[in-house]
């Protein structure tokens, strides 16, 4: 059977149920095979036995290597990369309001936005990322640059109750929601969301409304919860009660709802989440940078809720590099419960993959490497110091390996970067536009 592309390698990681690891792999990729929205991944198994039965138009043989799915970042701020240190080392409500939203305020611009999406594509592209939830403003052109760099990206226009760089009142916001849904109905990489940013930033007639469209519109709501203590301790003053629980009574939580951070959570919370099946996008690394807290994730496991990883926005991470998060939650979680089989490298490996595709409701397109699902890829490259010997590929995902190992991706049957050199975009000029960028306060 005639096909596009064969890539082989030593291991391959199709994140499918059981987490098998199929030595001496092959996966076989049609780009034209999509009917009514099929994917490109046509077949996945032994070298061997595929061999005998497909031929491609390109081999790519990429020998003591890790194929797996692309990895997915449920939560970062793609238009803050140029706010990359620019205020480190500070809690998050001095952090927000007197350094990042008085700049965003000064430097957000749709010119703005066309470079920094780029160079955050790039990052993330190096980073092996081949999917990103995505909060920002002038979500537009991050989508333009992402469409243009290849790479997969559900964009939410922040919603708040005060004028953004964007959009001066939160109608405004809501309306491009509605056009991007509209825009971008039929397209392969560019997914939409409602994005509210919080539940201080928007109050309870725009939280209700955002939630009547979501449902209307069959998209996600991506917001940030109790991300920090004084964000609950806040919510309890004024509601007398958890963010969770206001969030709950007003009928804003479902099953589309992607819930960034959801660090300070009780017992009753965690019931409302499983009952209302709503999804968790955690940022340990951001978390602790901004000394926010440690999100209960064997709890949020144990009952069964969904929880992907996200970097936040290099502005508070300081990079948008999934292997570090990767690492950073499985060695957080066994410190904080004093258990060193706490979160094991498989579970946050399927955070970074397939359960990152089910935060976003994406998990019939990606983050498995199955017949029928889009070919977004990833290769890691074993021959290094680092990485030798091998026991356990997914231990040396979390453990050993560095978004610098990430030698090719493939996103929606497209190489976008090879022998980590990134086809799709002008790396040189990239580079250079945002080393000559600086901020003036």
């Amino acid at each position: 059977m005639p096909s596009d592309l064969i890539i082989k390698g030593k291991y391959i990681l199709p994140m499918t149920f059981g987490l098998p690891v199929i030595n001496n792999g092959a996966i076989v990729i049609d780009k034209n095979h999509r009917k009514g929205g099929a994917s490109s991944i046509i077949a996945v198994g032994q070298e061997k036995e595929l061999n005998d039965k497909y031929k491609a138009k390109e081999v790519i043989d990429v020998g003591n290597s890790i194929i797996m799915p692309g990895l997915i970042n449920t939560h970062t701020h793609a238009a803050m990369t140029y706010f990359r240190g620019l205020a480190d080392d500070l809690p998050l409500k001095e952090w927000l309001e007197k350094h990042i939203w008085p700049v965003e305020a000064k430097y957000i611009n749709s010119d703005f936005v066309k470079k920094v999406a780029l160079l955050s594509c790039l990052e993330m592209i190096k980073a092996g990322i081949t999917c990103f939830n995505d909060m920002s403003f002038f979500e537009e052109e991050t989508a333009e640059a992402t469409v243009k760099a290849g790479i997969r990206i559900m964009i939410g226009e922040g919603i708040l109750n005060f004028p953004t760089p964007s959009c001066k009142i939160p109608d405004k916001a809501i309306n491009k929601t509605l056009k991007f849904i509209n825009k971008f109905k039929d397209s392969e990489l560019v997914n939409v969301a409602f994005a509210p940013h919080s539940i201080y930033t928007c109050n309870k007639d725009i939280l209700i409304k955002v939630r009547r469209l979501a449902d209307k519109n069959n998209v996600p709501v991506h917001i940030h919860v109790s991300e920090t203590k004084k964000e609950v301790d806040d919510c309890k003053k004024e509601h007398d009660k958890s963010p969770v629980v206001y969030l709950d009574e007003i009928g804003f939580l479902g099953e589309n709802v992607i819930a960034a951070h959801s660090v300070w959570l009780d017992e009753d919370d965690l019931e409302v989440y499983k009952r209302r099946g709503v999804k968790v996008s955690h940022c340990p690394i951001s978390n602790m940078k901004l000394a926010s807290g440690v999100m209960p994730g064997e709890e949020i496991l144990d009952k069964g809720i969904i929880v992907g990883l996200g970097t936040d926005g290099a502005a508070s991470n300081n990079t948008l590099d999934l292997f570090s998060d990767m690492r950073a939650c499985a060695l957080l979680h066994k410190v904080d419960k004093l258990e060193p089989i706490a979160i094991n490298a498989r579970e946050v490996v399927k955070m970074a993959t397939i359960n990152g595709a089910r935060v976003l409701g994406l998990e019939d397109k990606i983050g498995s490497l199955e017949v029928g699902k889009r070919a977004d890829i990833i290769t890691i490259n074993l021959n290094k110091p680092h990485l030798l010997p091998i026991y356990d590929p997914y231990s040396h995902i979390v453990y050993c390996a560095n978004s610098g190992d990430v030698d090719d991706v493939i996103i929606n049957g497209q190489i976008i970067m090879r022998n980590r050199g990134v086809k799709t975009i002008d790396e040189e000029k990239v580079l250079k536009e945002a080393s000559n960028f600086k901020i003036k306060r």
